[in-house]
């Protein structure tokens, strides 16, 4: 799978970019939708992803986005896209 970065990595935390690289590792070496789902859950029980980011799945893509720190909700462009 290819990955897109369509907006600025935010840095807010020290855990963000280590989160970030975990997550476009597993894009890059998940063969299907199924295998990056299994990866993207690892992810989530093992970090603060779903504190930092929202994520979610489109029928032939998956897309990643920073949450506002103030309250939680996700800003307004995508950070990334990956296209199965």
């Amino acid at each position: 799978m290819k990955v897109e970065i369509e907006s600025i990595v935010c840095n807010w935390a020290d855990e963000i970019p280590y989160i970030l690289v975990r997550v476009i590792n597993a894009i890059t070496l998940s063969a299907n939708k199924e295998e990056l789902r299994t990866a993207i859950k690892q992810i989530a029980e093992e970090t603060e992803l779903d504190k930092f980011f929202v994520y979610g799945y489109g029928k032939h893509h998956f897309w990643l986005t920073h949450r506002k720190l103030s309250n939680g909700e996700p800003m307004e462009h995508r950070l990334l896209m990956a296209k199965f």
